[in-house]
């Protein structure tokens, strides 16, 4: 989406949202910001800072009307750019979403419309949106920026949904319809359908969908359709968060079938696995997680950098100081950069030629209306290179929720 477009979409939501003010209705949201501060050379010393941050509300002006919009801003390294000069940063529009709810005997019927990237697969905001339940996510995929947190694929443009929520069973279906200018050279007509569902002991959102390139080829006709873009994705969990469990989110987002040969083709870089056994005790818990994940998913989380590796975090959440609940951890990565889960299979002497393992403890506490996280990263394979300037990351985040 162009500039002009993000500025309009802003101001639209702004000006409705003031012009519903007068009204009696609800409104809640998360707001958030997080800071990271590193060195930007490997050898020598060279701080870098930058900020992110968010906003996230909705407005609901009856139980049947609903409006959300969330949106992003993240700046270039502050330190470098000096504080009393300009700044770029780049402003995202995440969400802006209408629906319109209907109860139909048995069923509750969502219809939305949407810019920007609305319930992406990989996310469990619709779990938590259709359901009401906590966040099942892994916790190594968290970014502290936004409610979508990791995505397989995203479901990102200008479009419409239709969900059908069953009241008297736990499941939720729906189709997803929108454009988007996803090629350089051609608009792409997307079409997905999803199926999720909540039960005790297990809980399941699975999608898949096609993309269909709309190409001018300047003949005889508007239109011609000659590639087709296949996507599918699943969240898994297999227990709950109050048990031990099992999580897993798999998936792959560009498998490209030409009509000129029929032939199956994929990007091997945009498959997704992350395998995670949780293990919960009385006062500690830990995860163990395999991956392989997306370098554009990657850039957003905290915890990994890389995009193939093994994860162990160790953790506790009973820690209770003056009546506020700390949360703090030991987080672990094994990872290798550049590198896919077919490398480790093919060649797996010499990926381990380069490697990374981090450490990083991080603690979590409530601090007013909202909380704040800290993280120190040690990157142990920086410190045997003797790339002491790389090798310590901070992290804090704080986000509040209104």
């Amino acid at each position: 989406m162009n500039k002009q477009f993000k500025v309009v979409a802003a101001t639209v939501f702004f000006i409705t949202t003031a012009w519903f003010s007068h009204a009696e209705i609800a409104f809640s949201g998360f707001a958030g910001a997080k800071a990271d501060f590193y060195s930007s050379d490997t050898s020598d010393f060279d701080p870098a800072l930058n900020f992110q941050s968010f906003f996230s509300g909705q407005l609901s002006f009856n139980k049947n009307v609903i409006l959300n919009a969330e949106f992003s801003l993240q700046t270039e390294d502050i330190i470098e750019n000096s504080f009393y000069e300009e700044v770029q940063s780049n402003f995202k529009i995440d969400e802006i979403s209408l629906i319109l709810r209907q109860q139909f005997l048995s069923v509750t019927n969502y219809i939305s419309a949407f810019v920007g990237t609305y319930e992406p697969i990989g996310s469990d905001i619709f779990l938590r949106r259709q359901f009401g339940i906590p966040a099942i996510a892994s916790k190594i995929t968290e970014s502290w920026l936004g409610l979508a947190g990791s995505i397989i694929y995203p479901m990102f443009g200008v479009g419409g949904v239709e969900i059908i929520h069953f009241n008297t069973v736990p499941l939720a279906t729906g189709v997803y319809i929108y454009v988007n200018h996803e090629l350089e050279d051609s608009y792409v007509i997307n079409a997905d359908y999803r199926f999720a569902g909540h039960f005790r002991y297990f809980t399941f959102d699975l999608s898949g969908g096609v993309g269909l390139p709309l190409i001018d080829d300047n003949d005889n006709s508007y239109f011609r359709i000659d590639t087709v873009y296949g996507r599918a994705g699943a969240n898994i969990l297999i227990g709950n968060t109050y048990t031990t469990s099992l999580f897993i989110q798999a998936g792959i987002s560009e498998i490209k079938i030409k009509k000129k040969n029929n032939k199956l083709d994929f990007n091997e870089d945009s498959a997704y696995l992350l395998f995670e056994p949780r293990f919960r005790g009385k006062k500690l818990q830990a995860h163990i997680t395999l991956f392989n994940i997306p370098q554009n998913s990657v850039n957003d989380f905290i915890f990994i950098n890389d995009t193939v590796g093994a994860n162990l975090n160790i953790f506790t959440d009973t820690i209770v100081v003056k009546n506020k609940t700390m949360t703090f951890g030991i987080n672990s990565a094994l990872s290798f950069p550049d590198k896919n889960i077919n490398d480790l299979i093919s060649e797996p002497d010499k990926i381990m030629d380069d490697y990374n393992i981090n450490i990083a403890p991080y603690f979590t506490t409530s601090f007013y209306n909202g909380e704040v996280h800290f993280m120190s990263q040690f990157k142990i394979s920086e410190i045997i290179d003797s790339n002491f300037g790389s090798a310590f990351k901070f992290n804090l985040g704080y986000k509040t929720q209104f």
